[in-house]
């Protein structure tokens, strides 16, 4: 959606008589604008590679004949892109006004929503006003994992006990001590658990090589397929157990960079494999930076926001090498207009007043695009 604010301004001039007929201003009247700075929306996204070690992997030797290689927990990040963006937001080093009163000529201004200037005399078609989206993504880690015997749809966490208990009972007119055992279900230990997994493993094979071997009576085709998929489901199941199991989640995070000096690098964020986003304090985790090199500004003199009369200020902005490093290490580079590394330059208001010129400017860049005699 675009905006355009129209001033009108009043500026003290010295003109002939010739003159068009001036206007008597009481009440002082100041309109102020600005001229933009680029900062650099930076979107990263992360990788993250979760380890988490099987419950009984130190039965697995024993048991299984196999070393785990997963023997802790950890994880393992890395960067998989970063996305730069260019934002002009107002300078707010570089914000300047128009003041009227007294004896004036009339001025109009084009301002942008964000208060960029966008033209003098110059008609609507010079406004820009863009439109900015706020995004937000959690970075929130999903809750520790760890791998449980309980969540397989096969495991009973109960298993049956035989307590000892006895009866009598009249046998041939004899009586007779009979066993007659209570059952009850008391929880599994870790023992039983461990032998339950092994022994499913070993089951799983036994019937997958006899359904190879088409001894199972079951026809070839998808049904025997969707049969031996699921057998292999099972075992890495109950192999896990032991041997552990991989997760890989991705985040996004996004920072804000804004270039203040040329061969300056600027810490975008920091990063280690260990914990991925590490905090810019922490100097002996690796720097992503941006840096601005090889600067130009096609411009002689620079001059400040004090001027005798009244004028309209604009940059001429600085072009320069863009670069994304990774610690020494240059990723990529693109040339980049960065107006804060330009230089201001000012315009007289009346000129523009008594020539009859108008102006349009590049708001994101605060600098000309045409100078035109109406």
């Amino acid at each position: 959606m675009k905006s355009i604010f129209v001033v009108l301004l009043a500026v003290c001039l010295g003109v002939s008589a010739e003159a068009q007929k001036k206007k008597e201003l009481t009440t002082l009247v100041n309109v102020n604008y600005c001229l933009p700075k680029v900062i650099y929306r930076v979107e990263v996204m992360l990788e993250c590679e979760k380890y988490i070690p099987g419950p009984y992997r130190n039965y697995a030797e024993k048991e299984l004949g196999i070393k785990p290689e997963i023997d802790r927990a950890r994880e393992v990040w890395k960067v998989t892109a970063i996305d730069i963006e260019p934002q002009y937001i107002p300078d707010e080093k570089a914000v300047y006004s128009v003041s009227a009163s007294g004896d004036y000529l009339p001025v109009m201004l084009s301002l942008t929503g964000e208060g960029f200037l966008a033209g003098v005399s110059a008609g609507k078609e010079s406004v820009f006003n863009e439109e900015l989206r706020m995004e937000f993504q959690s970075d929130r880690q999903p809750e520790q994992s760890r791998i449980d015997m309980m969540k397989l749809n096969t495991y009973n966490h109960l298993k049956e006990v035989l307590d000892t208990n006895y009866t009598f009972q009249e046998i041939d007119g004899v009586m007779k001590k009979i066993w007659d055992p209570i059952i009850r279900y008391v929880p599994k230990t870790e023992s039983d658990n461990v032998k339950e997994a092994v022994s499913e493993i070993f089951r799983i094979r036994s019937e997958r090589v006899k359904l190879l071997g088409a001894e199972n009576n079951v026809p070839d085709g998808k049904s025997l397929e969707l049969i031996l998929k699921e057998f292999d489901r099972m075992e890495q199941n109950y192999l896990s157990l032991f041997m552990g199991g991989k997760e890989t989640y991705r985040i996004k995070r996004v920072f804000e960079c804004v270039p203040e000096k040329e061969e300056e690098p600027v810490v975008i964020f920091r990063f280690t494999e260990e914990n991925g986003i590490a905090d810019k304090k922490n100097v002996s985790a690796l720097a992503y930076c941006l840096k601005i090199t090889d600067v130009t500004v096609a411009a002689s003199t620079p001059v400040n926001g004090e001027t005798a009369t009244s004028a309209i200020f604009y940059r001429v902005p600085a072009v320069g090498e863009l670069q994304l490093l990774r610690g020494k290490e240059e990723v990529m580079s693109f040339r980049a207009v960065v107006p804060q590394l330009g230089e201001i330059k000012k315009f007289p208001v009346d000129i523009i007043s008594n020539e009859g010129i108008s102006i349009e400017f590049y708001p994101q860049f605060g600098s000309l695009k045409k100078i035109n005699r109406k």
